[in-house]
């Protein structure tokens, strides 16, 4: 079985931890980010099958990377998870590319049938 390479992307660190230990258990290789910056320096060194992106942030947005992603790597999954819950966010993020938003506190059947269903595992 392909061991798929996600980056997960968040300010909050306990968030990362929580994300990364959960999908290292399922049995995908995890890297976190701490901030957008972060994340736009390791995606353009490594390559990624898919993005978990939370969208405030400070420095630079969620909104901000989904965008330079939009523009720059348009192939790459990216899931929106964050404490908004706001129909016009999740509107602007679909536009951008996002294949699916969801909110905090994240729930785990949903997060790993969104990443099954958009890697098409």
């Amino acid at each position: 079985m392909q061991k798929y390479r996600i980056l997960c992307v968040d300010d909050e660190p306990y968030v990362c931890d929580f994300l990364k230990d959960y999908l290292l258990f399922k049995g995908y290789d995890v890297q976190v980010a701490f901030s957008g910056k972060q994340a736009l320096q390791i995606l353009a060194a490594e390559k990624f099958d898919m993005l978990l992106l939370d969208i405030i942030m400070p420095e630079m947005s969620g909104m901000e990377v989904l965008q330079n992603i939009h523009e720059n790597i348009p192939h790459l999954p990216v899931i929106i998870l964050t404490g908004v819950k706001d129909q016009n966010i999740a509107a602007e993020t679909a536009r951008l590319g996002a294949l699916d938003y969801i909110t905090k506190p994240i729930d785990l059947d949903l997060l790993e049938q969104s990443i099954r269903l958009n890697l098409k595992v």
